[in-house]
């Protein structure tokens, strides 16, 4: 923000500047050139790094950990460090190890590919046998690659099943989801968390990110319950509304939540008659099952009958798909376009996707664990030590994942000199402009030449990424934030003034 920008006549004159010269002119006249001479060698470098000293001694986080590492990336320079050899937790910065890992091992151009099965045959319409949809991890089959249409592939799927001549299916629905092999959940997530959508569950179909949107929208009479609405419509979930309308004037305290383990969703307490709808994203039990629900549903809209249950397989090499007729695939939009979404809307989901589908490809096994290794190798190449990094999920939602400043710096040089850097940098949130930095440093230097992943979780906020200054020079940077109590927006606005220095700096 221009608040933290010194007017322009004094943009290099810093306290220490002042101070000294002050002192210079206590002794006298005869030490004037000497005074000269001493202000010309105070550098704006150091200027910059006075200010940035000052800026990270903020009195109200005394008691917190704070981390910095800020690197030139044309020479090599060490601009500024702080603790950088500190371990903190990484929040969402673990997404640009997951997303650089992936893009490193698979390209730009990596596409999931969701195949669908049937067994028997096809007689007149009618498919004897059952349809299968064999999983490969895509967590693209969403609203945000359909205009918003959260059925829009499902409807696609109906209609390219129509034009195979198929109407009825004498059979099941089954969903095969053993190509990952994997607890539902991170390691280190909190029960707490379960029911929203930063904490949707791991599966190899997924479908509207694991959640279903929910509206809930004032009634017109007071004392009534207000309506409500799902994205997907289904009766997959259902609805426990005691939630109250109230009058214009009180204080709007709707609550949604998700009992661990049900499909059920509670909407308690109360929304004024004259307030905006309240929306939020509530995860599913049982993605996979919750995938085939309601492709079940869209099918039987397009008048394609179903005779048969819905099936979830589990169990890899269960299905022998040798016996089975392949219909056709659905292909995700390239990882260049995934990353984006990972890293400038932090989506957790996408996150653990990926870090999955590099156990499948690269690990041992489908799992976490094997993902976690398949990231520790890549990052050894990059000489990142074992002592500096630990990691548990992909996204960062587990509070065990440790990461340093000089980690993180180790990371962003190396995916600088890379030929895949184009699409990691424009995967990155932009000062300013898009993603989770759309009202960071906005009306400043920064805005469009700040490009950094976010990072939070209870009392972490972490920055890191790049910054072209105002002389055309690049930095690479980490500002780690952990342990603090102090309203985490005072912790955005300490790394914002940074962020904006680099911006703003000239040699």
């Amino acid at each position: 923000m221009n608040m933290f920008i010194f007017p322009k006549p004094l943009r290099y004159f810093s306290f220490f500047t002042l101070i000294l010269l002050l002192s210079f002119l206590i002794i006298g006249c005869s030490t004037s050139e000497k005074v000269t001479k001493t202000s010309e060698q105070i550098s704006n470098l150091k200027i910059l790094q006075d200010k940035i000293s000052y800026i990270i001694s903020d009195p109200n986080l005394f008691n917190a950990q704070i981390g910095v590492y800020i690197e030139s990336l044309g020479n090599g320079e060490i601009i500024f460090t702080h603790n950088e050899h500190k371990l903190f937790i990484s929040a969402s910065n673990m997404k640009i190890f997951t997303t650089a890992t992936a893009l490193l091992r698979f390209g730009p151009g990596f596409t999931y590919k969701t195949n669908i099965y049937h067994s028997n045959s096809i007689k007149n319409g009618v498919l004897q046998g059952d349809l299968v949809i064999k999983g490969s991890g895509d967590p693209t089959i969403a609203p945000r690659f359909s205009n918003g249409d959260s059925r829009f592939f499902f409807r696609s799927w109906a209609d390219s099943l129509i034009a195979k001549g198929i109407t009825k299916i004498d059979g099941n629905i089954i969903g095969d989801e053993s190509y990952f092999q994997t607890d539902p959940l991170g390691y280190g997530w909190q029960v707490d968390d379960e029911p929203y959508w930063y904490s949707a569950q791991i599966s190899a179909l997924s479908f509207n990110d694991n959640c279903v949107d929910v509206t809930v929208v004032a009634s017109d009479k007071i004392g009534d319950s207000p309506e409500v609405y799902l994205s997907p419509p289904t009766d997959y979930i259902s609805i426990d509304n005691k939630a109250v309308t109230t009058k214009p004037d009180s204080v709007r305290t709707i609550y949604l939540t998700r009992p661990r383990l049900q499909n059920k969703i509670l909407i308690r307490n109360e929304i004024p008659v004259n307030k905006p709808k309240f929306v939020q994203s509530i995860s599913v039990e049982d993605p996979a099952k919750f995938f085939i629900h309601v492709l079940r549903e869209v099918l039987k809209e397009k008048d394609i009958s179903i005779s048969g249950d819905l099936q979830v397989v589990k169990i890899p090499g269960q299905i022998d798909y040798s016996d089975y007729s392949h219909v056709f695939t659905h292909q995700s939009p390239p990882l260049s376009e995934i990353i984006k979404v990972v890293n400038k809307e932090s989506q957790n989901l996408y996150t653990e996707q990926l870090l999955i589908t590099l156990a499948a490809e690269y690990g041992k096994n489908p799992s976490a664990t094997a993902g976690v290794e398949v990231v520790n190798s890549t990052l050894s190449r990059m000489g990142v030590s074992k002592n500096e990094f630990s990691m548990r999920d992909g996204s960062g939602l587990s509070r065990f994942n440790l990461i340093s400043p000089f980690t993180v710096s180790l990371l962003l040089r190396y995916m600088s000199k890379h030929d895949y850097f184009p699409y990691f940098y424009d995967s990155l949130p932009i000062a300013g402009v898009d993603g989770t930095l759309k009202r960071r440093m906005t009306d400043s230097p920064a805005v469009g030449f700040v490009r950094a992943k976010t990072g939070y979780v209870g009392h972490v906020r972490n920055l890191s990424g790049y910054v072209e200054s105002a002389g055309g020079e690049i930095f690479l940077f980490s500002i780690l934030v952990n342990n603090y109590l102090h309203p985490t927006p005072s912790v955005n606005i300490l790394q914002d003034r940074i962020g904006i220095l680099l911006a703003n700096f000239e040699r």
